[in-house]
């Protein structure tokens, strides 16, 4: 039996929110659908859920009995609050974290994880993710910054798996993910990784986030352009210094562009070399298969599909190895 990280190649992981390929909402056939497309068996089904919601049973059976791993990203945040997930956070509030510290969340962070548990199978929960970002309401910048805001990261990220323990949902696998460069990353110190590192035992997997926005975002932003290399050297070799984890992509992709003669099609060529070739701790990676903000698809043109169906075939991409 595979354990975390310890298999030969990286496992093709899956996020998508378009058309007939959609999961969960299309259940099985949206799974089966994004495996037609790109022509080959995932081993790892990502989606979204938040503090709204209970643990997806349901949904997990279903990426289960196709052997694949479940990968919760469980946003903390309450979208029959606040659906736009935008406020900033100061206790009291329905988002605060504080209010998670206080324990008014105990009986949803316990129900959650006896659910877990009793389901039984692994899964894979990405939780507080891009933490190092100003965007999110449970990001370091927008629970006190400098002045303690990774602190209170690391403190609720820490409540919540001692709760899950003590539940006995030893088969959550605990994915720690920060984002890689960005225009809206800040730069300050306070803001380095390793103050937002809550410790070996606290962590499974380390999951990375980075996209190429190239040229501009959708509110007419001018953004810089970002190859693989560009978007995930530095941050992975950080990461590899903090700790001795299996390495993930959690999310990643880019826009259609032109650049110095580059295309879409040839970045996702050179990013699965490189995954192969330079990035050995990444084991597992996930596309963001949306057209959301901007086109992230790998089938936002014929040219950029083929070079993804291409870059698949490669042996060294795998569904999850569970023999």
């Amino acid at each position: 039996m595979a354990t975390e990280g310890n298999w030969d190649g990286c496992v093709i992981g899956m996020f998508t929110h378009d058309s007939s390929l959609m999961f969960p909402k299309l259940a099985g056939r949206g799974i089966y659908a994004f495996e037609k497309l790109i022509g080959k068996r995932v081993g790892s089904v990502m989606w979204y859920i938040t503090w709204d919601d209970a643990f997806p049973v349901f949904d997990c059976d279903i990426v289960s009995k196709l052997k694949a791993m479940p990968h919760l990203t469980w946003e903390l945040f309450w979208p029959s609050v606040d659906n736009l997930n935008t406020r900033a956070v100061a206790s009291p509030s329905v988002t605060g974290l504080d209010d998670v510290l206080a324990g008014r969340y105990d009986e949803y962070i316990d129900a959650f994880a006896r659910d877990a548990g009793e389901w039984g199978g692994k899964i894979l929960i990405r939780f507080l993710h891009e933490f190092n970002g100003n965007w999110y309401i449970w990001g370091g910048k927008k629970n006190g910054g400098k002045a303690g805001g990774p602190q209170k990261v690391v403190a609720v990220w820490k409540y919540v798996v001692d709760r899950f323990r003590a539940a006995g949902a030893y088969n959550v696998k605990w994915i720690w993910c920060p984002h890689g460069p960005s225009i809206d990353l800040p730069e300050d110190e306070w803001n380095d990784l390793e103050n937002y590192w809550p410790g070996e035992e606290y962590v499974d997997w380390i999951g990375l986030d980075a996209y190429n926005w190239y040229p501009e975002d959708p509110w007419g932003g001018a953004r810089p352009f970002r190859d693989f290399d560009n978007c995930f050297r530095q941050l992975y070799d950080e990461c590899v210094l903090i700790a001795d984890r299996p390495i993930m992509i959690a999310e990643f992709a880019t826009c259609e562009f032109s650049y110095e003669g580059l295309t879409k099609a040839q970045w996702i060529k050179q990013a699965f070399m490189k995954i192969k070739n330079e990035y050995p701790k990444i084991k597992l990676f996930t596309w963001f298969n949306i057209n959301k903000e901007l086109d992230w698809r790998v089938n936002s043109s014929a040219e950029a599909l083929k070079a993804f169906k291409q870059a698949m075939a490669d042996d060294y991409f795998i569904a999850y190895p569970l023999e």
